[in-house]
């Protein structure tokens, strides 16, 4: 964790108005990242340097990156996955805060003005989150994350006991670059996600934040909707690779405890649902573990019921459990009771 004197140098630091970086890595989101290239140069804070790592797109991007001339530094990649475009950006990058952009999706005009803000507020923060409002495709909004109060302070045990925390998506996330270096390079195997490893590492360098005020827009579409909904093997790996960066995090810092990937509420049901067997024990078991996450989590009753629903129902219904998974709550009750066929 950080020095008194850290703080305070840091604190100096962020009276004056640092530069920040926002790094956007996009591959074949031609028709989208205008928007957010503009989300960024729109913002009311104006000491920002803008990255774009292009992931060898073959569409119209590097045209619409290129058109907006010198106003942002464009990196052009062969395409090899969102850890190596991001490795690029933050090795370009110069500012003291970064924030990440998903080329799909796009900032709120004043959400560099108040991170910049929170973060000369705590300087023990070495991350910081922020909730969002999704939107569809032409984004229109559909709905909002302030429902869910993302955590804040020494979040470590959390990660080692449960192998979570309440914190941001990608587009939601900033970081002190100083702090950023220290787990740095972000693995670039296709099948780690970069979040993932920068939400389980970062926090045992010192606090996290957050702001609960949707300033970013996260766009739901059909490529990334499909890229998530009903994966139940690849959430299955991604809570591997969680407990694997969280070991590895707590042992490079000093820390003897580890995590138990048995007390990980989604890991035990997605194994269910790779067994294709369910069990009322196993889902007794989980259930109870559910509920305990999320009262250290913190978690409100609507998050914490809905969660128990889809974990218990996966690990005693586990092909049940999978449509849960694709169609989502709403989505699997019209189709169930209601006989609508769900969003695909």
């Amino acid at each position: 964790m950080i020095t008194d004197l850290q703080r305070h140098e840091r604190s100096s630091q962020m009276e004056t108005s640092p530069l920040v970086s926002v790094i956007i890595n996009n591959y074949n989101y031609g028709r989208f990242v205008a928007k957010a290239i503009d989300s960024v140069l729109e913002q009311t804070y104006k000491n920002v340097e803008l990255i774009v790592v292009d992931d060898g797109s073959t569409d119209n991007s590097r045209q619409v990156i290129e058109s907006y001339g010198d106003r942002l530094i464009a990196i052009f990649q062969e395409n090899s996955g969102q850890g190596t475009a991001l490795n690029a950006g933050i090795a370009r990058a110069k500012g003291e805060i970064i924030c990440f952009l998903d080329a799909d999706d796009f900032f709120h005009p004043e959400k560099i003005t108040r991170v910049v803000a929170t973060f000369a507020e705590h300087p023990e923060w070495v991350q910081l989150g922020h909730c969002w409002t999704s939107v569809d495709a032409e984004g229109v909004p559909i709905g909002s994350s302030t429902s869910s109060i993302l955590n804040q302070g020494d979040v470590r045990n959390l990660l080692l006991q449960w192998g979570r925390y309440a914190t941001a998506i990608t587009s939601a996330l900033a970081y002190r670059r100083t702090v950023l270096q220290q787990v740095l390079p972000i693995p670039t195997q296709r099948t780690e996600a970069a979040d993932t490893y920068l939400t389980a590492t970062v926090p045992f360098y010192g606090e996290v934040g957050s702001i609960n005020e949707p300033l970013m827009f996260y766009r739901i579409h059909g490529k990334n909707r499909q890229a998530h909904s009903g994966n139940w093997s690849r959430m299955l790996h991604q809570r591997e690779l969680t407990a694997a960066y969280v070991d590895r995090a707590a042992a490079t810092v000093g820390l003897v405890e580890r995590s138990n990937l048995q007390r990980d509420v989604d890991y035990r049901s997605f194994k269910a649902i790779e067994r294709g067997k369910g069990s009322w024990i196993g889902a007794l078991q989980v259930a109870w573990l559910s509920w305990q996450e999320s009262q250290a989590i913190g978690r409100s009753m609507k998050d914490t019921l809905v969660r128990l629903v889809f974990r218990s129902t996966c690990t005693l219904f586990p092909q049940q459990g999978i449509l849960l998974l694709r169609y989502g709550l709403r989505g699997y009750v019209r189709w169930k009771f209601l006989g609508q066929a769900p969003k695909t």
